[in-house]
């Protein structure tokens, strides 16, 4: 009796380490310290209550050596990616975020980084081909802006934009703004379509590209939201709850089980509503839309 009540209890400890949750020791840092990253790391420490959750500045994390085999990095920006690509094999599993495609694939192509899973911080492209569909349903010929950075997306974008019956009309940016260039694909075309390519969108060149687009009556979906209010008429895009709930996913599964990138599921859409009066676009109440492209996501 006594030896089959021993073996039960042995039987027991056994099922509740394998059920146990995942516990491991993870460490937030970003390119720059602040008290918002402060507190995106005590939230997700919040949500990770069983879980070792620190915040460590950039310099401090820089200098550390050795890393525990249970340590898992949360990586906020650029520079803390070149810092973790100069590791050795043996560095902890990372989570990468606010890094965009472009960004990774400048510093990656000639690489593949071990242990080493991407947030992106771009909306993904299926999603804004999505919202541009929803939000101009009669708009059939689609402009892009291309560069050196950002043709490794082209290909992926085209047969996106085949598969939603639609024509991709694409120009390659040269080094600087060329008004006449962007002025002939326009004319083919009945919206932009922006990837987050920092070569094309920035605060020098944006003002030109909208003021082109709007001449035409055309609108730029897109690169990101922080184009909305420049004149961008509408994005997709996470917030803080969404990268939240997509972190607290990913450390509460085995690292060896993480995807080499990902996509929040959640997201919100921002939309322009001056600009949609001034283009003459039908006024769409965003929790509509979301609910739209929700369900166009969940379809088979």
């Amino acid at each position: 009796m006594l030896a089959y009540l021993w073996r039960f209890l042995c039987t027991l400890c056994v099922l509740f380490c394998i059920s146990a949750p995942l516990q491991a020791q993870i460490i937030l840092s970003a390119d720059q310290d602040s008290s918002s990253v402060r507190r995106f790391a005590e939230e997700l420490a919040q949500l990770l209550p069983l879980q070792s959750v620190e915040y460590m500045p950039r310099s401090q994390l820089q200098a550390q050596r050795n890393f525990t085999t249970d340590t898992r990095l949360v990586l906020l920006g650029p520079a803390l990616l070149d810092w973790r690509l100069q590791l050795s094999h043996s560095a902890p599993a990372t989570l990468i975020m606010q890094v965009s495609r472009v960004q990774a694939h400048q510093r990656t192509a000639k690489q593949q980084p071990q242990k080493l899973t991407f947030l992106w911080s771009d909306p993904p492209i299926e999603r804004q081909i999505a919202l541009l569909k929803a939000l101009l349903p009669g708009h059939k010929k689609i402009g892009l802006l291309y560069g050196n950075q950002s043709i490794f997306l082209l290909k992926e974008i085209e047969q996106a934009i085949q598969a939603h019956d639609l024509t991709l009309h694409t120009y390659y940016w040269p080094n600087s703004y060329d008004a006449r260039s962007l002025a002939r694909l326009l004319n083919k075309t009945d919206v932009l379509l922006g990837i987050d390519d920092a070569q094309i969108y920035n605060p020098a060149t944006i003002k030109s590209i909208l003021l082109s687009s709007y001449a035409r009556k055309q609108a730029l979906i897109g690169p990101t939201a922080a184009f909305i209010k420049a004149g961008s008429l509408a994005s997709t895009y996470s917030n803080k709850d969404d990268w939240l709930h997509s972190l607290q996913t990913l450390l509460q599964t085995p690292a060896e089980h993480w995807p080499h990138s990902v996509y929040p599921e959640e997201f919100k859409i921002m939309l322009n509503p001056q600009v949609a009066r001034s283009l003459a676009v039908e006024t769409h109440q965003v929790t509509d839309l979301l609910k739209q492209l929700k369900q166009h996501r969940a379809a088979p």
